[in-house]
């Protein structure tokens, strides 16, 4: 899955431009939804912010979780000399 380049976190009309360090989602009874990624930095502030919307039903309750992403860097994909 191709994720954004940059944290999601914006304050202020301000955009962060830090690389994600998690992916954020909301983990329902049946479901899980995908919200953002954001940096270290932008952890807590981002779980005070869905957690606030949660309680005024904006977004799905739930668990809000924090998955921590890992760069996976393979060399499976070869050319040959036919390109």
């Amino acid at each position: 899955m191709t994720l954004p380049r940059r944290c999601s976190y914006i304050d202020k009309g301000s955009d962060c431009y830090m690389s994600p360090s998690y992916i954020v989602s909301v983990e329902t009874k049946n479901d899980e939804y995908m919200i953002a990624v954001v940096c270290e930095d932008h952890r807590d502030q981002t779980e005070a912010r869905l957690k606030g919307l949660q309680s005024k039903n904006i977004i799905p309750q739930g668990n809000v979780k924090f998955q921590e992403i890992r760069v996976v860097v393979t060399n499976c994909v070869r050319g040959t000399t036919d390109e």
